[in-house]
């Protein structure tokens, strides 16, 4: 395997021109999962100026993790030979980084086709086609390659004796084939193998998938992936691409699924009146057909698509429900929050399907919940499904704050989180959890009451220990005439929701700011967005790592005094998810904020 990480870190920052032949034309429609890298050289280009990359030139930055590279540096000192892919690029190869640019001058694709069988253990060995262009020629490549057969053959001999590696070679299409042949002291067989072919370095295993992918190149794809209906799918709503991951669930999702079924038959669930054929009907996972992401550099941030494409949206795939309609004003999200996010996620449709769901997959099951719930209403009155199940609207709000105090904290600070969900009958829905509340007395009794802005709030505090990071932050919840609202954390960020929901004012998602920002990757039927400003969370997250390394030793050498409190870093993080009849997509855009311009 080392040969594998050495050869696709070597392709993973290389650079260099576009083959004309986009390699997912080379990969066939029964891979499982593919890896792309669309353009090396363009990327380098732009990555060498990009205002990411300064954050990591940054001084106090440097400065904050100098003790572990300090660590790391020692540790390789004392390996025996060099260690660490740079050390071992210049000293085992004899290549400069920009030696090792100039000989891998192009895209490059990483296509497994047994993702299923490594999951479920039916497999020890993956099968894999590395393709990357190479710019030298066959001799380069054999005396590069030999040099990594050797470290590979010394480490793997080091650890069992009786290990031996032989070079085979093989004629094929024209084509010499280059397999390194194992006998591991008791079997002999091939651990991998290579071969360059009109400019594109292939390294493969097992040895059929190099004869595939030699024969692919010469004589072209039968059935390649990127001629399937799913897979120009996912490039219409995709970006330019400059690295993807593709997720090929016709192919993954069936033996997977098969085996969920099977497990289904022992797991007792035949006492509900569950079988491998109606929790296969309910679940209905044949309906997934790909999952993706691919990620692009703009000159001002980074661009993300992804999506998950489904055949139908039926079983388990009915539970992300959403309705029509406009977005939820939110006028009461203040400026200058952590967090927030809008969505038409339809709670009462999403628990209907789930009621479906779980009848369809038991039948026996419907009788019994509709059983359970008239008891409920005859003992308490309440009817669970029109005052809960089917009571919560489609419009929900979710928001976040940082205090600055917190944000300086000597421990990691926790953000205070709201949440609004629409309800059609709040008088129903009040009732329903005074009710339960009777039938917990012991619940009830901490739960404390007061009035704010004509609203009642409900309160159960959290410890009310000092030294606890969490101390005196509890749990409230408030019902207004449309709203649901949760609140985790203090509930002085209820209160000041509730001050500006009886005022007329504009909030965040009312800032012409914020409407031109999500301009940049709206697309139509849009059903959710958020955004997050991670500005806010610099040192938040650097003393979240000393209060980790506390575990792992590494407060040690990690120091609080060092922590880059003023790292330029003014981005935000946007993004936004669009249905469409066969998928739902996403794209995300991480950009500088125009205020530090």
């Amino acid at each position: 395997m080392k040969t594998w990480l050495l050869l696709f870190l070597s392709v993973g920052v290389s650079v260099g021109s576009v083959q004309a032949v986009p390699l997912q034309r080379l990969i066939g429609e029964d891979v499982e999962l593919m890896l792309t890298v669309r353009s090396f050289s363009e990327t380098r280009e732009q990555w060498a100026t990009h205002p990411i990359a300064t954050l990591f030139e940054d001084e106090a930055l440097l400065a904050f993790f100098q003790p572990m590279l300090d660590e790391a540096a020692a540790g390789d000192a004392a390996v025996e030979g060099p260690s660490g892919f740079t050390k071992v690029l210049e000293q085992e190869f004899g290549l400069s980084y920009e030696d090792l640019f100039a000989l891998f001058p192009g895209q490059a694709s990483l296509a497994c086709y047994n993702l299923s069988e490594l999951i479920l253990r039916q497999a020890k060995r993956p099968e894999v086609i590395l393709m990357a262009e190479f710019s030298g020629d066959e001799a380069r490549m054999h005396e590069l390659m030999q040099i990594q057969y050797k470290r590979n053959a010394e480490a793997q001999k080091a650890l069992k004796p009786a290990i031996e590696h032989t070079i085979v070679e093989e004629l094929f299409m024209g084509v010499t084939l280059h397999f390194d042949e194992v006998f591991d002291g008791e079997l002999t067989y091939v651990e991998d193998g290579y071969a360059l072919v009109d400019g594109i370095f292939i390294l493969a295993t097992p040895e059929s998938r190099l004869r595939e992918a030699v024969e692919t190149i010469k004589e072209g794809a039968s059935a390649p992936i990127s001629t399937t209906d799913v897979y120009l799918r996912s490039r219409e709503e995709s970006g330019r691409g400059d690295v993807g991951l593709y997720v090929n669930l016709v192919e993954l999702m069936p033996p997977l699924n098969d085996t969920l079924l099977e497990q289904s038959k022992i797991g007792g669930l035949a006492l509900f009146g569950v079988t491998a054929k109606s929790l296969g009907n309910a679940l209905s996972l044949e309906s997934l057909q790909a999952l993706y992401i691919d990620f692009e550099l703009l000159d001002e941030g980074l661009l993300s698509h992804g999506g998950l494409i489904y055949a139908e949206k039926r079983g388990l795939l009915s539970l992300l429900s959403y309705a029509p309609g406009e977005w939820p004003e939110a006028r009461y999200v203040p400026e200058g929050v952590l967090s927030s996010s809008i969505s038409l996620f339809d709670f009462g449709a999403m628990l209907a399907n789930l009621e479906a769901l779980l009848t369809s997959a038991s039948p026996t099951l419907s009788p019994l919940l509709n059983m359970q719930m008239k008891i409920m209403q005859t003992t308490t009155g309440v009817d669970l499904r029109a005052s809960v199940l089917e009571n919560l609207g489609a419009q929900m709000v979710s928001l976040s704050v940082l205090d600055q105090a917190d944000r300086r904290s000597a421990v990691a600070a926790e953000p205070q989180q709201l949440f609004v969900i629409d309800v059609k009958n709040a008088q129903a829905l009040a009732q329903a959890i005074e009710t339960f509340k009777d039938m917990a007395p012991e619940v009830k009794g901490l739960i404390q009451e007061q009035e704010y802005e004509g609203q009642t709030i409900y309160t159960i505090k959290g410890p009310s220990d000092p030294n606890l990071p969490q101390a005196g932050v509890g749990f409230s919840y408030a019902i207004t005439r449309s709203s649901l609202i949760v609140n985790v954390g203090h509930v002085g960020l209820l209160h000041e929701v509730l001050s500006r929901m009886s005022q007329d004012g504009a909030g965040f998602w009312q800032n012409p700011q914020t409407e031109l920002l999500f301009e940049r990757i709206a697309r139509p039927h849009a059903v959710g967005r958020s955004f997050v400003d991670a500005e806010q969370m610099i040192e938040p997250f650097f003393r979240s790592l000393l209060q980790a390394g506390a575990m792992s030793g590494l407060s040690k050498r990690l120091r609080a005094d060092k922590i880059p409190a003023d790292l330029d870093a003014p981005y935000r993080l946007i993004s936004e998810v669009n249905e469409a009849p066969d998928g739902l997509f996403g794209r995300t855009l991480i950009i500088k904020s125009e205020d530090s311009e």
